[in-house]
Parts: C-alpha cells; sequence; structure tokens
C-alpha cells in the first residue's frame, strides 16, 4: 500500500506517488527542479496521500475569538444541492468519518458560529 506515512514516511513507492502527484511548474531550470524534487523527497513524510493519512496535531487547539454577548441567526437557511453536489458532499463526509477526522453527533449539539 502506498498509505505507509504513519510508519514507512519515506518507502521508495510512497515518494514515487508523492512526486507524481506534485505538478512541479516548467518555468524551472534544470538545476531548480532538480532541488524542487530533492526537497520533496527530503520533507515527504509532510505529505499526505490520502485523507487516512491526516492526523491530529498534538497540543494545537483552534480558538475563535467571538466578542461576548454576540448573537448569532437561530436558524439558518440552507441552500439546496444538486444532485451531484449531494453525491460529492456525501462521499467526502463518509471519507473523513471513516479516516476519524470528524465524529458523528446529533444535530442538537451543534450550534450555529458562523
Amino acid at each position: 500500500s502506498l498509505f505507509t506515512h504513519k510508519d514507512k514516511p519515506f518507502s521508495p513507492s510512497r515518494v514515487e506517488a508523492i512526486l507524481r502527484a506534485i505538478m512541479i511548474g516548467p518555468d524551472l531550470t534544470k538545476e531548480q527542479r532538480e532541488q524542487v524534487i530533492n526537497l520533496l523527497r527530503e520533507y515527504a513524510d509532510c505529505f499526505a496521500l490520502s485523507i487516512s493519512e491526516v492526523y491530529a496535531a498534538e497540543g494545537v487547539v483552534h480558538k475563535l475569538n467571538i466578542p461576548e454577548g454576540t448573537q448569532f441567526p437561530k436558524r439558518v437557511h440552507q441552500r439546496p444541492l444538486s444532485a451531484p453536489q449531494c453525491y460529492y458532499l456525501h462521499k467526502k463526509i463518509d471519507e473523513l468519518l471513516e479516516a476519524g477526522v470528524i465524529k458523528q453527533c446529533h444535530p442538537s449539539d451543534m450550534k450555529c458560529v458562523s
């Protein structure tokens, strides 16, 4: 499997897959292009080939600077999605759930923060 980010981030097959996935512009000289490729090889552990290779950064906390007393709309009106948009969205949500990036929760547990 190419998805070896956690146990073999520098495996040759994974590094080659990363290089195939990244487009390097044609405006570089041969030497510059080689430098970019070497840099990508050196930092291959920073790239994810799939959402399942993305994991939480330890000790990082996201905070929203919302002034105290701010009131948000109680009801947000969602625009209807087309069939292709709905299919795409549900597929991506399933991928994120399967990878453990997001968790399922009851709608009543959510509050409007936008």
